[in-house]
Protein backbone atom coordinates (compact mmCIF):
# COMPACT_ATOMS: atom_id res chain seq x y z
CA UNK A 1 0.00 0.00 0.00
CA UNK A 2 1.74 3.52 -0.94
CA UNK A 3 2.07 5.85 2.43
CA UNK A 4 -0.06 8.49 0.87
CA UNK A 5 -3.29 6.37 0.72
CA UNK A 6 -2.70 5.13 4.72
CA UNK A 7 -3.10 9.13 5.58
CA UNK A 8 -5.56 10.53 2.66
CA UNK A 9 -7.84 7.87 3.33
CA UNK A 10 -8.48 8.09 7.36
CA UNK A 11 -8.04 12.22 6.64
CA UNK A 12 -11.16 12.23 4.19
CA UNK A 13 -12.95 10.02 6.22
CA UNK A 14 -12.00 11.42 9.64
CA UNK A 15 -13.23 15.53 7.70
CA UNK A 16 -16.85 13.01 6.52
CA UNK A 17 -17.37 12.68 9.85
CA UNK A 18 -17.04 15.90 11.22
CA UNK A 19 -19.10 17.71 8.52
CA UNK A 20 -21.94 15.33 8.64
CA UNK A 21 -22.58 15.27 12.32
CA UNK A 22 -22.08 19.44 12.00
CA UNK A 23 -25.31 19.40 9.69
CA UNK A 24 -28.36 20.95 10.70
CA UNK A 25 -31.26 19.07 11.22
CA UNK A 26 -34.00 20.38 8.52
CA UNK A 27 -37.58 19.53 10.23
CA UNK A 28 -40.55 20.39 8.22
CA UNK A 29 -43.80 22.49 9.29
CA UNK A 30 -46.98 20.27 9.02
CA UNK A 31 -49.15 21.15 6.01
CA UNK A 32 -52.87 21.88 6.71
CA UNK A 33 -54.55 18.46 6.44
CA UNK A 34 -51.93 17.17 8.06
CA UNK A 35 -52.64 14.68 11.08
CA UNK A 36 -50.82 15.55 14.20
CA UNK A 37 -51.14 12.27 15.49
CA UNK A 38 -48.09 11.19 13.20
CA UNK A 39 -46.03 12.98 15.41
CA UNK A 40 -47.48 11.28 18.56
CA UNK A 41 -44.25 11.11 21.14
CA UNK A 42 -43.10 14.60 19.32
CA UNK A 43 -43.48 17.84 20.96
CA UNK A 44 -45.18 20.47 18.18
CA UNK A 45 -44.78 24.09 18.45
CA UNK A 46 -47.29 26.85 16.73
CA UNK A 47 -48.00 30.12 16.67
CA UNK A 48 -47.77 33.19 13.43
CA UNK A 49 -44.91 35.29 12.01
CA UNK A 50 -46.38 39.00 11.38
CA UNK A 51 -43.88 41.04 9.25
CA UNK A 52 -45.06 45.03 9.70
CA UNK A 53 -43.86 47.08 7.27
CA UNK A 54 -45.81 50.55 6.14
CA UNK A 55 -48.23 49.71 9.04
CA UNK A 56 -49.53 46.65 7.51
CA UNK A 57 -48.79 42.59 7.82
CA UNK A 58 -47.18 41.68 4.45
CA UNK A 59 -47.21 37.92 5.42
CA UNK A 60 -51.59 38.22 5.24
CA UNK A 61 -51.30 41.66 2.61
CA UNK A 62 -50.71 41.53 -0.91
CA UNK A 63 -51.50 37.60 -1.53
CA UNK A 64 -50.35 38.09 -4.87
CA UNK A 65 -46.96 38.39 -4.54
CA UNK A 66 -44.73 35.69 -3.33
CA UNK A 67 -42.87 36.16 0.55
CA UNK A 68 -41.88 33.10 2.95
CA UNK A 69 -40.53 33.31 6.47
CA UNK A 70 -37.65 30.79 7.78
CA UNK A 71 -35.71 30.88 10.51
CA UNK A 72 -32.24 28.73 12.16
CA UNK A 73 -32.74 27.52 15.45
CA UNK A 74 -29.91 26.46 18.05
CA UNK A 75 -31.06 24.02 20.55
CA UNK A 76 -28.61 25.24 24.04
CA UNK A 77 -28.40 22.06 25.54
CA UNK A 78 -27.25 19.36 22.77
CA UNK A 79 -25.80 22.07 20.03
CA UNK A 80 -28.11 20.90 17.21
CA UNK A 81 -28.60 23.28 15.09
CA UNK A 82 -32.38 23.39 13.36
CA UNK A 83 -32.98 24.81 9.99
CA UNK A 84 -36.77 25.73 8.68
CA UNK A 85 -37.10 27.61 5.36
CA UNK A 86 -39.70 28.10 4.67
CA UNK A 87 -41.25 28.32 8.03
CA UNK A 88 -44.30 30.01 6.92
CA UNK A 89 -46.03 31.60 3.34
CA UNK A 90 -48.60 33.09 5.23
CA UNK A 91 -47.87 33.91 8.85
CA UNK A 92 -48.94 30.84 10.18
CA UNK A 93 -47.24 27.85 11.21
CA UNK A 94 -47.06 24.28 13.55
CA UNK A 95 -43.47 22.87 14.04
CA UNK A 96 -42.53 19.25 15.22
CA UNK A 97 -39.13 19.82 17.25
CA UNK A 98 -38.09 17.71 19.46
CA UNK A 99 -37.90 18.97 23.51
CA UNK A 100 -35.18 21.93 24.75
CA UNK A 101 -34.43 25.74 24.85
CA UNK A 102 -34.03 26.78 21.40
CA UNK A 103 -32.61 29.88 20.31
CA UNK A 104 -33.54 31.90 16.90
CA UNK A 105 -29.99 32.72 15.49
CA UNK A 106 -31.24 33.69 12.14
CA UNK A 107 -33.80 34.91 10.02
CA UNK A 108 -35.12 34.79 6.39
CA UNK A 109 -37.61 36.61 5.20
CA UNK A 110 -38.88 36.78 1.12
CA UNK A 111 -41.00 39.60 0.29
CA UNK A 112 -41.35 41.84 -3.50
CA UNK A 113 -38.98 43.79 -2.14
CA UNK A 114 -36.40 40.39 -2.62
CA UNK A 115 -34.49 38.30 -0.01
CA UNK A 116 -33.58 39.74 3.79
CA UNK A 117 -31.38 37.88 5.99
CA UNK A 118 -30.78 38.75 9.82
CA UNK A 119 -30.87 38.89 13.41
CA UNK A 120 -33.42 39.41 16.26
CA UNK A 121 -32.17 37.26 19.16
CA UNK A 122 -35.25 35.62 20.87
CA UNK A 123 -35.69 32.05 22.71
CA UNK A 124 -38.57 29.64 23.39
CA UNK A 125 -38.91 26.37 25.45
CA UNK A 126 -40.54 22.93 24.40
CA UNK A 127 -41.81 20.26 26.48
CA UNK A 128 -41.42 16.86 26.04
CA UNK A 129 -45.18 15.30 23.86
CA UNK A 130 -46.30 19.14 24.49
CA UNK A 131 -48.37 21.32 22.10
CA UNK A 132 -46.68 24.46 22.74
CA UNK A 133 -47.29 27.90 21.61
CA UNK A 134 -45.27 30.46 21.14
CA UNK A 135 -47.33 33.48 19.94
CA UNK A 136 -47.50 35.96 17.29
CA UNK A 137 -43.77 36.95 16.91
CA UNK A 138 -44.58 40.64 15.37
CA UNK A 139 -41.17 41.86 13.61
CA UNK A 140 -41.49 45.81 12.31
CA UNK A 141 -39.37 47.14 9.48
CA UNK A 142 -38.40 50.39 11.07
CA UNK A 143 -36.75 51.67 8.42
CA UNK A 144 -36.20 51.79 4.80
CA UNK A 145 -33.00 51.00 2.63
CA UNK A 146 -30.67 48.02 2.46
CA UNK A 147 -30.10 47.82 5.96
CA UNK A 148 -32.60 47.91 8.16
CA UNK A 149 -33.45 47.91 11.90
CA UNK A 150 -35.95 45.94 12.92
CA UNK A 151 -38.27 45.54 16.07
CA UNK A 152 -39.51 42.87 17.52
CA UNK A 153 -42.61 42.05 20.01
CA UNK A 154 -44.34 38.66 21.14
CA UNK A 155 -48.35 38.94 21.39
CA UNK A 156 -50.65 36.30 22.92
CA UNK A 157 -53.24 35.75 20.44
CA UNK A 158 -53.95 31.27 21.38
CA UNK A 159 -57.67 31.90 21.12
CA UNK A 160 -57.21 32.93 17.51
CA UNK A 161 -54.43 30.68 16.52
CA UNK A 162 -55.90 27.62 18.72
CA UNK A 163 -58.91 28.04 16.51
CA UNK A 164 -56.63 28.03 13.03
CA UNK A 165 -54.47 25.18 14.40
CA UNK A 166 -57.71 23.12 15.06
CA UNK A 167 -59.18 23.91 11.45
CA UNK A 168 -56.00 23.45 9.34
CA UNK A 169 -55.27 20.20 11.21
CA UNK A 170 -59.01 18.72 11.82
CA UNK A 171 -58.19 17.81 15.14
CA UNK A 172 -58.81 19.07 18.58
CA UNK A 173 -56.01 20.68 19.58
CA UNK A 174 -54.65 18.33 22.92
CA UNK A 175 -53.99 20.82 26.13
CA UNK A 176 -51.74 23.60 25.18
CA UNK A 177 -49.03 24.59 26.74
CA UNK A 178 -48.44 28.52 26.57
CA UNK A 179 -44.45 29.08 26.04
CA UNK A 180 -44.23 32.83 24.80
CA UNK A 181 -41.54 33.17 22.63
CA UNK A 182 -38.76 35.99 23.80
CA UNK A 183 -37.81 38.77 21.58
CA UNK A 184 -34.84 40.82 21.54
CA UNK A 185 -36.42 44.58 21.27
CA UNK A 186 -34.01 45.36 18.40
CA UNK A 187 -32.18 43.64 15.36
CA UNK A 188 -31.16 44.14 12.02
CA UNK A 189 -32.09 42.80 8.01
CA UNK A 190 -30.30 43.00 5.19
CA UNK A 191 -31.32 42.92 1.57
CA UNK A 192 -29.16 40.06 0.16
CA UNK A 193 -30.82 39.88 -3.30
CA UNK A 194 -33.30 42.60 -4.63
CA UNK A 195 -36.50 41.05 -6.53
CA UNK A 196 -35.40 42.26 -10.37
CA UNK A 197 -38.37 43.85 -11.83
CA UNK A 198 -39.24 42.14 -15.17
Amino acid sequence: MRPWRTVTIPLVLGILCALLSACAEVPRPLSPGSSVSEHSGQSLVFGRMAMIRDGEDRMTSLPSFPRSFGWELLEAHSGKKFVVDPLTENGFFALPLPAGLYHVTKLRYEDRYGLWEGTLAASFSVKPGSLTYVGTWQITFAGLGPGVPITGRTLNDLKEDRAEFEERYAINARPVTVALLESAPEGQFSLLRPRSEH
